[in-house]
């Protein structure tokens, strides 16, 4: 298909879509600064310290130029931004390692960037579906009197639809890890269909000098507990299911806040809290992204240079951003200087 800009004399629209042009990313709830710029296939997405926001331009919408009202456009595509500790932890430092070109040619940088923005915004999702759990929570907590009336009888709490909770945000989290799988797939294209076993069984056998094994150990039995709860809750069975209870009243009077129980045969968990479920996978999930792909990075850097480039954590007073910890560096004078 031949360019629309390359169709003889400039038209109106032409001088319109590349002359020079600024635009304003506000939204009511969010007057924050920018605070950086990350490049995802054709688009632009800008980082402000309160939101992450896609950016089109106009002959993305309109390639053959046929309308000189069509507009370049900005989207929300989360309410969280730098300032948030997850958003540096999986989507500044997948730009800070895979958009520097400091990685094997063989690597799909670019599909591998937009695999930790679909995972930054599942984990968004997340935190929204948790945060809004946790405030509704504590408000009911807050307007429980705990009398009981004359004739024996306690009014308890209620939280809404706690079922339908839990298993939205359980399927969000196998969303956000299913993606970490295809980004993990991008540096190792055979891996089998035994999916996190079978790269930990991959990393241990090769013996190699790194953490890495070590982290995947750690990691997997989460990981596994996540897919199998997922399972429980799409196809249900007596011995696989998800199990999500109210508030509760206990023998000793006491408060039972909202519980969720996985029976299933290799990661059962008994009845937990809600609330602290739903915050620490969120936090689980962040700090697993985090490290898979420090690690799938170390194992990647490309050789060819000159310099010997390696991933290192930053130093504190060096970071950018202070939930950036990782990035790479260079051996110099006998010590790892961050390249930033």
């Amino acid at each position: 298909m031949p360019d629309p800009k390359d169709k003889g004399p400039k038209r109106e629209i032409d001088r319109i879509r590349e002359s020079a042009g600024s635009m304003s990313i506000n939204v009511p709830d969010d007057d924050s600064e920018i605070t950086g710029m990350l490049t995802l296939g054709d688009s632009l997405l800008v980082v402000k310290r309160k939101g992450i926001y896609q950016i089109k331009m106009a002959d993305q919408i309109d390639p053959e130029r046929t309308n000189p009202n069509v507009p370049n456009t900005a989207q929300r595509l989360a309410a969280f931004g730098s300032d948030e500790e997850f958003v540096g932890k999986i989507l500044l430092t997948a730009h800070g390692l895979l958009e520097k070109g400091h990685l094997s040619p063989n690597i799909d940088a670019n599909a591998a960037m937009g695999h930790a923005t679909e995972i930054t915004k599942n984990v968004a999702e997340m935190r929204i579906l948790s945060d809004r759990f946790a405030s509704e929570q504590q408000e009911a907590v807050d307007k429980f009197e705990g009398k009981i009336g004359n004739n024996r009888s306690l009014m308890l709490p209620s939280m809404v639809h706690v079922d339908i909770r839990i298993r939205e945000f359980i399927q969000k989290a196998d969303h956000a890890l299913q993606k970490l799988f295809d980004l993990t797939k991008l540096f190792y294209p055979d891996l089998g269909s035994g999916g996190w076993e079978s790269l930990k069984n991959r990393i241990e056998g090769e013996g190699r000098i790194d953490n890495f094994g070590h982290f995947l150990s750690g990691a997997t039995p989460f990981l596994r507990m996540i897919r199998n709860a997922r399972n429980a809750v799409e196809h249900e069975r007596p011995e696989m299911k998800l199990i999500a209870a109210d508030f509760a009243l206990n023998s000793h009077n006491q408060l039972v806040p909202p519980l969720v129980q996985l029976v299933y045969p290799k990661t059962p968990f008994d009845g937990t809290p809600m609330r602290e479920f739903m915050s620490s996978a969120c936090a689980n999930i962040a700090d697993i992204v985090e490290l898979m792909m420090v690690f799938l990075c170390a194992r990647h850097v490309d050789a060819s240079g000159n310099l010997s480039i390696s991933v290192i954590e930053i130093p504190i007073d060096r970071r950018l951003n202070p939930n950036v910890r990782y990035g790479f560096g260079v051996m110099i004078g006998g010590q790892l200087v961050p390249l930033l």
